[in-house]
């Protein structure tokens, strides 16, 4: 009765990778509640998104870290983004750092950009730089 046109739909291209080798991941890599990372001099990097749910003892570096309501970390925190909502001892570098209100920090920020939401501890000293090229990095 009806002249209707079958739909096509189309095929991806797989012959060429979706992202560059040269371009930040998006992957995020979660260190699980039930894990407890210890080590002297321990450093965590990451390339991408690094969730902390678990407890570390050591650095912790990443594009994006985000610290769980029920992750802790004891160490130094290095990345762009940070986000914090469970317990951080030590210094937290990130060109933007967000303390939610469950969270509770012990050290110092550097920041250029710093968001504490209402509830949030934070006993420390916060410095403000100018642009991310200021930030200590972990290698320092």
């Amino acid at each position: 009765m009806f002249n209707q046109r079958p739909q096509v739909q189309p095929v991806p291209d797989t012959s060429r990778p979706l992202v560059s080798a040269s371009a930040p991941t998006r992957e995020k890599s979660v260190i699980g509640s039930d894990l407890k990372i210890v080590g002297q001099g321990l450093k965590i990097p990451s390339q991408g998104i690094l969730q902390v749910d678990g407890e570390i003892e050591g650095d912790v570096e990443g594009a994006e870290v985000i610290v769980g309501s029920q992750g802790k970390v004891t160490g130094k925190i290095v990345g762009r983004k940070i986000d914090v909502c469970g317990t951080v001892v030590g210094v937290v570098c990130g060109s933007i750092v967000v303390l939610k209100s469950t969270s509770s920090v012990a050290g110092d920020i550097h920041h250029v950009s710093l968001a504490i939401e209402n509830g949030a501890q934070f006993e420390g000293s916060s410095r403000r730089v100018a642009s991310e090229a200021e930030l200590p990095t972990s290698r320092q």
